[in-house]
């Protein structure tokens, strides 16, 4: 069987935290095999755990905010938070 070729993509930060990486890496790699297959859609569970993990790390909200939306993903955040993920509600001026 031929070796797709999936690796550790050299783009991301090497001090990133490795539980972000592994989920980020999951998702370009869960694209790859999309197209290389022609599906119509990635299983949600792949941006769930992208989500859950990037909440630990603020700092990489920019690139994950990225990856998610040149991946078509449409996060919607409900009352519970992103993929209703619950969040503390901020407390809002009466």
């Amino acid at each position: 069987m031929k070796d797709k070729g999936y690796k550790e993509l050299e783009i991301l930060d090497k001090d990133m935290p490795h539980d972000l990486k592994v989920a980020i890496e999951a998702v370009v790699t869960q694209a790859s095999i999309m197209e290389e297959y022609d599906l119509e859609e990635m299983p949600l569970e792949y941006a769930q755990n992208l989500i859950d993990v990037s909440l630990k790390y603020p700092e990489y909200n920019e690139l994950v905010d990225n990856l998610v939306d040149a991946m078509g993903f449409n996060i919607e955040f409900l009352d519970d938070g992103p993929l209703d993920m619950e969040i503390e509600k901020p407390e809002l001026p009466n």
